[in-house]
Order: structure tokens, then sequence, then C-alpha cells
């Protein structure tokens, strides 16, 4: 009789030891997720390099600092199963503050990114300040690598001071930027290929592209978007 209660609590013992292995096996595997992010903090303005700004994490926990070249790499480590969500705080004498927020999902072997954050100098009169991502299968997080992908953001952040100036002043739909036509709102923008293009508004009113600033306001649009139609490519909602 005691050998086989003996031989039962053995099973039950074997059998919670493989559980609690189990479990510990998760949680060791929760901490591979790792985020890597590098990237360059620069002058929102000039676009000059920012040595020396600060970055940091989830309670004010320093992640890491840019070096002369505003460059930075970080890593953020994920210890429980589920969704990604983080915070970097980007900070240096002199600027204002940016605090970006990121929710990532779940992802199961963590991820490498580039991200480049442009702040405004402390008192400077209106906001140039800008955070672009990059995460489409970056594996090279090296200074040359974050520098040639700078140029995209460059590009798009001189395409946005070109469209706030051709936007100033007037509540145009349609506006022309270096050769090329955009309908715009107060947000976004859609390139169209023609001035001639059908648009189609509230379902209803067919418009040439050319006469939309005689016919509606940028103020009062609420949603573009385009269309797959034979003769209307592109549909404007102001209700």
């Amino acid at each position: 009789m005691n050998k086989i209660l003996i031989a039962r609590f053995s099973l039950v013992a074997l059998l919670s030891i493989l559980t609690a292995t189990q479990l510990f096996a998760k949680k060791r595997d929760g901490i591979a997720r790792n985020i890597n992010i590098a990237g360059l903090v620069v002058d929102s303005k000039t676009l000059q390099p920012i040595e020396a700004a600060n970055i940091y994490g989830a309670d004010e926990q320093p992640l890491g600092k840019t070096d002369a070249k505003g460059y930075y790499k970080i890593t953020l480590s994920f210890t429980a199963d589920g969704e990604m969500k983080f915070k970097l705080k980007i900070s240096k004498k002199g600027y204002n503050t940016i605090v970006q927020s990121e929710h990532w999902g779940s992802l199961s072997n963590g991820a490498n990114a580039l991200m480049y954050f442009g702040l405004d100098k402390a008192g400077a009169s209106g906001s140039d300040s800008f955070s672009k991502l990059i995460n489409n299968s970056v594996t090279d997080l090296g200074y040359s690598n974050v520098l040639k992908n700078f140029d995209s953001v460059k590009a798009g952040k001189t395409f946005a001071d070109k469209l706030t100036e051709a936007k100033a002043g007037n509540q145009d739909v349609l506006i022309k930027i270096d050769d090329k036509l955009y309908i715009v709102d107060k947000t976004g923008w859609i390139v169209i290929s023609s001035a001639k293009d059908s648009i189609l508004i509230n379902k209803k009113q067919s418009v040439i592209a050319d006469h939309l600033n005689s016919t509606i306001k940028r103020k009062n649009i609420k949603s573009m978007t385009p269309l797959n139609l034979k003769n209307t490519k592109f549909a404007i909602y102001t209700k």
C-alpha cells in the first residue's frame, strides 16, 4: 500500500515539476522579445544633428543619448507576453521635448526599426517638430544606413513645408507643387494625374478638378479617397 501511495505521490510531483518548467520556459521566451531602434535626432528647421539629446523610456528610464552626429541606438525589452506598447521621450536643453507613444501589437520575435525625431527650439514660433518611423524589414541599424534612410525623411519634410506654404491664406482644395497636382484637406493630400480628372463630391456631384476651388472649401472636407471607377478616380465628402 505504501509503495502505491509513494508511486502516486511521485507521479503528481513529476507532473508539477513539468508544468512549472513549461511556465518558466514561456517566461523565458518573453524575455527574448526586444525592439531595437536606431535613428537621428535633429533640429526640426535646419535638420542639423543634435548632440547629447537624451532618450527615455517608461518612468523616465534612460535608454540612450545621441552622439555628435545626432545618432542613437537603443533596445527595449519586453518580459511579458502580449502586445508591445511603449513611449519614448526625447529631450535636450534648449529644445521642446517630444513624447512618442507606440503600439506594435504582439510580435513574437521582436523587431528592428529606424526612428527620426525633429525637435523645435524652445520659444520658437509655430511647430515644425516631427517623428518618422521606418520599420519595413530593417536589419542594418548602423549609422550609414540610418543616414541613407534619412534622405526620404528630408524629402518628406521639404514637401510638407511646401504644402504648408501653398495652403497659407486660402481654402483651396486643388494645389500645385513642383508641377504635380494634389487635392488636399485639413490634414492630408492625394496626388492626381490631371486638372481634368473627375472628382465625385458626396456621391452626387461630379466636378472637374480645376473647378474644385470654386465649388468647395478645404475646411469643409470630412474625408477623401481614391475610387476604382472608369471615369471617376477620386471622391470627396463634406457630410
